[in-house]
């Protein structure tokens, strides 16, 4: 049994580069949805759109595509996703794993190569962000992770931007003060805030 694997950890400590990482070594195709307190459902499973003749025809969401196809998919920020969305992925997060579309009625049984990922940022700590149900949480194998140390970030930075050491060093002087910044104000919490 493939388990679906919740990732959850502190802003741009490497959630999804890991699995997409993971999925190019291993030749998987990668995907991700990137929710916040908008998403619709239909980015998920799709909706029906006019083709080029004015009839209405079903498109399928990019889930609907990664679950048909054996996609690897991160659901980025999951507990910023509407309720709607969360219960929609019940029947494929259980047993059975299995996708339902109420608009055309189908189940979509999973590719043998599909997987589930999901990202969170801890709740109570970023703006916006809901405590998942532990029922939830279940259907998941959880996986924490740290922020990055910084002689390894500056080492990623000189490294994959071709900068200085002291470029690197500047870099990550400015992201710990905004860090501060951000857990010591209101500035970017809730509908209010910039993000």
């Amino acid at each position: 049994r493939k388990y679906p694997v919740l990732l959850q950890g502190p802003t741009s400590s490497g959630k999804t580069s890991m699995v997409s990482y993971l999925a190019r070594m291993t030749g998987h195709r990668f995907v991700r949805i990137n929710n916040h307190e908008h998403t619709d459902l239909q980015e998920y499973l799709g909706q029906y759109v006019s083709d080029k003749s004015g009839k209405l025809v079903f498109n399928e969401g990019i889930l609907v595509e990664a679950v048909r196809k054996g996609y690897w998919i991160v659901l980025d920020e999951l507990n910023l996703a509407p309720s709607e969305v969360l219960e929609a992925l019940n029947r494929l997060l259980d047993d059975n794993r299995e996708l339902y579309i109420p608009e055309t009625q189908t189940v979509v049984k999973p590719h043998p190569h599909f997987m589930i990922f999901a990202t969170q940022n801890p709740p109570g700590l970023y703006g916006g962000r809901k405590v998942l149900s532990r029922a939830f949480r279940n259907r998941f194998l959880e996986l924490h992770f740290d922020d990055i140390p910084e002689n390894e970030l500056e080492i990623i930075l000189r490294d994959r931007c071709l900068i200085p050491h002291s470029y690197a060093a500047k870099l990550i002087s400015v992201m710990n003060d905004l860090q501060s910044y951000r857990q010591g104000s209101k500035l970017f919490a809730g509908k209010e805030g910039f993000i």
